[in-house]
Formats: structure tokens, C-alpha cells, sequence
């Protein structure tokens, strides 16, 4: 029964040893994954917040840009129409003459209009070429605004899919990450419960075996030694288990730290 209990005792005791140690290595594993999920979920919400910032100024930048070309599309057209009738007008009226023939009264009673009798009014064909030249540079600022406008969107609509393919990609590569350091976390969580529940086991093992030793072992042997000295030595090994089941129970109730205090 000794030998049974001792052996007992040695083979919790290498247990618990190698189960602290594996523990400690899990601990690390899963605190320096925490901390990299943590890095990751950081990363995921700043691309999404960015992608979506970038969606919305891409779509009031495109509505900002199709309302320029509409309002310098409308000027445009109006301004030729305003040209057209006046080139028409000035052409028209240049080749305009006046039938005598038919004129009624004295010529010389006719008020004064700014040109001889009989002679038809032609418009103000010197101004003409002026007013049509302004009209013209007009013309040519709103298409190069409509230009200039369409080529900023189209640029602007290129940017944004190059952004938005980056950060995806981006986004994709820091997702796939966080599953897969998620799923490491949860199997080294899972292991340290395993190795903590094995490590409860065998500590209880050990104390178990502990007391049985403390039962056993006789308390007399010839060994050479005199009585005396063989109480000492069965005390101060009695006083060793004590501590080492005491340990344990510290160990049990208040983890690594607390273990030996009180002890």
C-alpha cells in the first residue's frame, strides 16, 4: 500500500509539473492571440468605416458633378439657341430693302428714324460681330466646364474603384486573420480548461496520496538510528507532507500566486 501511494504521489507529482508548464504556455499563446485580435478587430472597423465614408463622399461628389453638367448643359443650350436667333436675325435682315412704291404721303414729312428714307433698318451689323464674338466665349466656358467636370468624375470614379479594390483586398486578408487566430484562441482556451481540470485531478491525486503516506508510514523503523532522532525525522517529514498538502490547497482556492502564503 505504501509503495502504491508513493507511486502515486511521484507520478501527480510529474504531472503537475508538466500540466503547470503547458498552462504557462497556453497562457502566453492566448493572451498574445487576444492581443492580436484585438490589432485585427481594429483594423476590420477602420477599413469598413473608411469604405463606407469613402461610398458616401463618392456618391454626393457624383450627384455634386452630374448637377454642374446639367446646369452647364442647360446654359449651354439656351445660349445657343439665343445665338442661333440672333445670327439668323442679323443675317435676315442685312439683306432686307424698302418698296417705295408703296410708301403714301410726302417722304419729306416722315419722321426721322436714324437713317434715309427709303432705306431699309439692317440691325446694328457692326455691333453685331461683337455681341456674337461675347456670345461665343460664353459658349466655349460652358463646355469647358462640362468638360472639365465629366473628366474630374470620370478620374474621380476611377480613384474610388482603386480605393475601394485596396481596401477590400485589405479588409479580406485582416477577415480571413481574425477567423483564423479566433479559432486558434478558442482551441488553446479550450486545451488550458482541459489542462486546468487535469491539473485539479491531479492535485487531488497527490493530496490523496499525501494522506495516505501520512497513515502508512510507521511509526518506528529500524533504520540504525535512535529513537530520538527518528522522531525528528518523522516529525519533520510529517511537517513537509503537511506543507506540500497545504500548498496544494492554496493552490486549488487561490491559484500560483496565493499558494504558498499561509504555508
Amino acid at each position: 500500500a505504501m509503495s502504491d501511494a508513493k507511486q502515486k504521489r511521484d507520478y501527480a507529482a510529474e504531472e503537475i509539473a508538466t500540466l503547470n508548464e503547458q498552462m504557462a504556455e497556453l497562457e502566453a499563446r492566448r493572451d498574445s492571440l487576444s492581443e492580436a485580435l484585438a490589432e485585427l478587430e481594429k483594423e476590420i472597423s477602420e477599413l469598413t468605416e473608411a469604405r463606407a465614408k469613402a461610398e458616401t463622399e463618392r456618391s454626393e461628389e457624383k450627384a455634386e458633378n452630374a448637377a454642374t453638367v446639367e446646369e452647364a448643359q442647360a446654359g449651354l443650350d439656351a445660349l445657343s439657341m439665343c445665338i442661333d436667333i440672333l445670327d439668323k436675325f442679323y443675317k435676315t435682315v442685312k439683306k432686307e430693302t424698302v418698296e417705295l412704291s408703296l410708301a403714301q404721303g410726302p417722304q419729306d414729312d416722315a419722321p426721322d428714324a436714324g437713317f434715309d428714307n427709303g432705306e431699309a433698318y439692317l440691325g446694328a451689323q457692326a455691333e453685331s460681330g461683337g455681341i456674337l464674338g461675347m456670345l461665343d466665349v460664353m459658349k466655349s466656358d460652358f463646355v469647358r466646364t462640362i468638360e472639365e467636370t465629366q473628366a474630374a468624375e470620370a478620374q474621380a470614379e476611377k480613384d474610388h474603384l482603386a480605393f475601394m479594390t485596396e481596401t477590400g483586398k485589405s479588409l479580406a486578408v485582416a477577415e480571413e486573420a481574425h477567423t483564423q487566430r479566433k479559432a486558434q484562441f478558442e482551441d488553446a482556451d479550450e486545451k488550458h480548461g482541459e489542462a486546468e481540470a487535469n491539473l485539479d485531478e491531479q492535485s487531488g491525486i497527490l493530496r490523496t496520496s499525501l494522506k495516505e503516506l501520512l497513515e502508512l508510514k510507521p511509526a518506528c523503523i529500524d533504520t540504525g538510528m535512535s529513537y530520538e532522532d527518528r522522531v525528528a525525522m518523522r516529525e519533520e517529514e510529517i511537517a513537509a507532507l503537511k506543507k506540500a498538502d497545504c500548498i496544494l490547497g492554496k493552490y486549488a482556492e487561490y491559484g500560483p500566486e496565493g499558494a504558498s502564503e499561509g504555508c
